[in-house]
């Protein structure tokens, strides 16, 4: 059995595996999370919502490694690097798409 690790913290938004591809919204119309936030899965990895800023291709657990660069508010962005961050395991993301980065392979 596959333990899938969901949202410990109040945020609203888009489950912690969940990908939301470029130009679409998370949940029906309404704001999706804002670049930058930050929630703790159940597995005790902290998570923040990005944007990519370019393919990140799909890998195995813990995910693609992911560095994250911050240039001002709403513009929270990653990339494939060594940030010590990882993608969403299992799938492949475009320029734009958003997510939820785990911070470190394991809590």
């Amino acid at each position: 059995m596959v333990d899938t690790p969901f949202r410990t913290s109040p945020n609203l938004g888009p489950d912690i595996t969940q990908v939301v591809k470029a130009g679409e919204e998370w949940y029906g119309p309404g704001p999706s999370p804002q670049l930058g936030m930050t929630c703790m899965g159940s597995d005790g990895r902290l998570r923040m919502w990005v944007e990519a800023s370019g393919a990140i291709a799909s890998a195995v657990a813990p995910g693609t490694q992911v560095s994250i660069t911050a240039t001002g508010y709403d513009d929270v962005t990653a990339a494939t690097g060594s940030g010590g961050w990882y993608s969403v395991p299992d799938v492949a993301m475009a320029e734009g798409d958003r997510f939820w980065a785990a911070k470190g392979a394991t809590p």
